[in-house]
């Protein structure tokens, strides 16, 4: 059995040592290492002696048991002077290896310290090992934050490139519109002058109505004197008519043309448009109504004519009575 073992027996066979807690069996385990001389060894060796208990609870029980055995051996000092001489140098024996053993102790926990120390300082080395990760890491996401930075400028310059073509697109869409708004004037001032040839040309039928009407009652008063001459001349001024009115028709078939250009160039006069059409319209009806109106005076010049042939011949017939003979 080796000395551990014989130690964790002899612990286990004290009193109530199943029910002590670390605190408690730290102590009694520092008592009899301290009763066979030996050092107190470090906290964890004692955990595996006593089987459990954390770093606190076990220097805190070797602090106690210290402080208690230095204690004891104060108290036992005061008692040297009375005690006879042939037990003398037993107690300074005792004294001595008490004393002994403290210091063993002693130099252990200066081991012990010293190993905390060297404990101390790998944590240090392992803090600047992570201090110099950290400013590796620092130099990365510096890295990173210089070609972010980058990118944001490069996006700034797009986003500047966006808004100078967004404003030329603007400029140009501008310069249409006025563009546009010309085109518009412009067509309006095409559609006036089409109102404009359209309303001469109503008022050149009216003039060529008014006309017809002095040569018919014209015709009329000469009938009589002039039936052959009037003949002519009403086929003449048929003639004319005709030609006239088809000069009419043909302007009128030209505003036509020029006010459908007019009316699929912009449908914003679509009501200037409806307009000037009713007054095309009431064109077209006058100049039907004239040249219903003609047709009906030719009519009635005709059969006026015929109507008068019967009293020319007879009056031809009186006169070539009349006649004296050759």
């Amino acid at each position: 059995m080796s000395d551990l073992e014989e130690l964790r027996t002899t612990l286990a066979s004290t009193p109530d040592w199943d029910s002590l807690n670390a605190y408690e069996m730290t102590k009694r385990c520092c008592a009899e290492l301290t009763k066979r001389g030996q050092r107190l060894p470090s906290w964890m060796n004692i955990r595996d002696i006593i089987g459990k208990g954390s770093a606190n609870d076990i220097n805190r029980g070797k602090e106690d048991f210290r402080r208690e055995h230095g204690d004891a051996l104060r108290k036992m000092s005061g008692f040297v002077k009375g005690v006879p001489e042939a037990l003398a140098p037993h107690i300074l024996g005792f004294w001595t290896a008490a004393i002994s053993l403290v210091r063993e102790e002693f130099d252990g926990q200066v081991a012990e310290w010293q190993a905390q120390i060297e404990r101390a300082e790998a944590a240090v080395a392992h803090a600047e090992d992570e201090r110099d990760r950290a400013v590796s890491r620092a130099e990365a996401l510096q890295g990173q934050i210089a070609g972010l930075q980058e990118a944001m400028n490069t996006l700034q310059g797009r986003v500047d490139t966006e808004r100078a073509a967004r404003e030329q697109a603007e400029r140009m869409f501008e310069s249409n519109r006025q563009e546009l708004a010309g085109q518009r004037d412009e067509l309006r001032a095409a559609l006036a002058h089409s109102q404009q040839e359209l309303s001469d040309a109503i008022t050149r039928l009216e003039g060529v109505e008014k006309h017809s009407l002095l040569e018919i009652d014209r015709a009329r008063t000469e009938a009589q004197n002039k039936i052959a001459s009037i003949e002519a001349k009403a086929k003449r001024e048929s003639t004319d008519y005709t030609l006239e009115m088809a000069r009419v028709n043909n302007q009128l078939r030209d505003l036509r043309a020029q006010l459908a250009s007019a009316t699929q160039q912009t449908a914003l006069q679509e009501q200037e448009n409806t307009s000037m059409r009713e007054r095309l319209q009431r064109a077209e009806g006058q100049a039907d109504h004239l040249a219903s109106e003609n047709a009906r005076l030719v009519a009635a010049l005709q059969e006026a004519v015929s109507a008068q042939r019967p009293a020319l011949r007879g009056k031809s017939a009186v006169i070539k009575k009349r006649r004296p003979p050759r």
